[in-house]
């Protein structure tokens, strides 16, 4: 599953995840049928298809799950790219188990590590393998339980706000992040906040999550070249949403009764927010509501913005959750119509002699790039392609660098205004503590 389309707009990915059947719902059989990335589900109606990039059967491993989702999108938050990952779904549909793995009371066993561990064992060895590179990441962990936001990684905080700045984007303030510096590091940390997230018991699952989840991990990489330094940003959010609750499923009473109600308010903000978002994506104008809940405003930039997002749909299939599931597939095939703009986060930087000598050198490979193209003849059309890509590559890198020279000589002429000011200031003070003094001799 490729993830590489640099400053334009691309789809959200979508997979579907389906959960194997339980000993007492055997005698039931399954409500759908796979064929490749297609689902079929068997209504009274009439069978309805839903295709989406990937559907992973009762059968897919969490190696599968990993190699489709997670190795692809923490190849891209390497090399720059914003990337989120979230699983979505009806409250035992195996959101969890996708995401994290099994329970602390359940057998451990290393192949059965969910998509988060994955995903966080594979960035650190490629950052470990990449010598040339200066490697730092950082880590948050948050619950949004009953729409307050609280610090997973500090028990004692709660009720945390979320703020929007011109250059973080959307942030919870005063969130714990702590630096990594080894895999071990994040995997206690995500175990410690794990160990505080709201679970609780219902008919449908035991281990219930009562709320939504968000696991942060930034990375900062920094190489130098010819003097010149460039560095790569990027945040990876994993996001293991609490599942969508019937009542007379779940026989939710009381305080669960209560958590299912925000669950399903801030899910229905969220369907909200993803069908303005396919309106917008087919050319109509509408207003994206993402104040209405937290969970939506904190995943702005995820649906819609500056990130490259995947969505793992799991459902059930059996005749009983037949509502559920087609309300997911209806939902996940909404979600893939989104458009995302994804850009990679990088700020190159250096003095000004070295970043016009790297402008020169630019400017010799487009030369050269265009010299082959009009002497080469007979090229075949993947060479043509490759060098048409090397030459808006280079161009795009020089656009870049004569926007960082610009931005450089423009603070060193303002450095150089405040001086002066400076100077006048103080000639004028002289000057007049002169003419002082010549006043008070007369």
């Amino acid at each position: 599953m490729q993830v590489h389309n640099d400053g334009q707009m691309e789809n959200i990915i979508v997979m579907v995840r389906v959960k194997p059947l339980f000993e007492a719902e055997v005698v039931e059989k399954s409500c759908l049928t796979i064929d490749k990335n297609t689902i079929t589900l068997d209504t009274k109606a009439d069978a309805k298809p839903f295709c989406f990039d990937y559907v992973a059967s009762d059968r897919a491993t969490q190696e599968d799950i990993f190699e489709k989702t997670g190795r692809p999108f923490a190849d891209a938050c390497l090399q720059g790219y914003n990337a989120t990952v979230f699983a979505y779904g009806q409250t035992g549909a195996g959101k969890t188990y996708t995401i994290q793995g099994p329970s602390q009371d359940q057998h451990e066993d290393n192949r059965l590590r969910g998509l988060m561990p994955r995903v966080l064992e594979y960035v650190f060895e490629r950052a470990r393998q990449r010598k040339d590179v200066e490697f730092t990441a950082k880590y948050s962990y948050l619950e949004i339980y009953n729409e307050v936001i609280i610090d997973l990684l500090d028990a004692q905080s709660e009720n945390l706000n979320l703020r929007e700045d011109i250059k973080k984007g959307v942030y919870v303030e005063n969130l714990i992040e702590e630096i990594a510096e080894s895999v071990e590091d994040v995997m206690e940390g995500m175990r410690r906040g794990k160990g505080n997230r709201h679970v609780g018991a219902t008919t449908v699952n035991k281990e219930s999550s009562r709320s939504h989840s968000v696991f942060t991990l930034t990375i900062e990489s920094k190489s130098k070249r010819d003097g010149v330094l460039n560095v790569l940003s990027s945040q990876f959010h994993i996001i293991d949403l609490a599942g969508s609750e019937r009542q007379k499923l779940t026989d939710a009473v009381g305080e669960r009764l209560k958590e299912a109600g925000m669950i399903n308010k801030s899910l229905s903000a969220l369907g909200n927010v993803i069908n303005s978002l396919v309106d917008i994506s087919q050319g109509k104008s509408r207003y994206v509501h993402y104040r209405d809940s937290k969970l939506t405003f904190l995943l702005k930039d995820s649906l819609g913005g500056n990130s490259k997002t995947a969505i793992i749909a799991n459902i059930a299939q059996s005749y009983s959750s037949l509502g559920e599931t087609l309300s997911t597939l209806n939902f996940a095939r909404r979600a893939k119509l989104i458009k995302n703009k994804v850009v990679v986060n990088e700020d190159t930087t250096g003095t000004v002699l070295l970043l016009q000598q790297e402008i020169k050198r630019l400017k010799t490979e487009i030369a050269e790039c265009k010299a082959k193209s009009v002497q080469g003849g007979g090229l075949s059309s993947y060479e043509e392609k490759s060098q048409v890509e090397n030459l808006l590559q280079s161009t795009m890198e020089l656009r870049a660098i004569d926007i960082k020279i610009y931005e450089q000589l423009n603070r060193e002429k303002d450095s150089k205004l405040e001086m002066l000011n400076k100077c006048i200031k103080r000639c004028q003070h002289d000057k007049a503590r002169d003419k002082m003094i010549l006043k008070l001799k007369d």
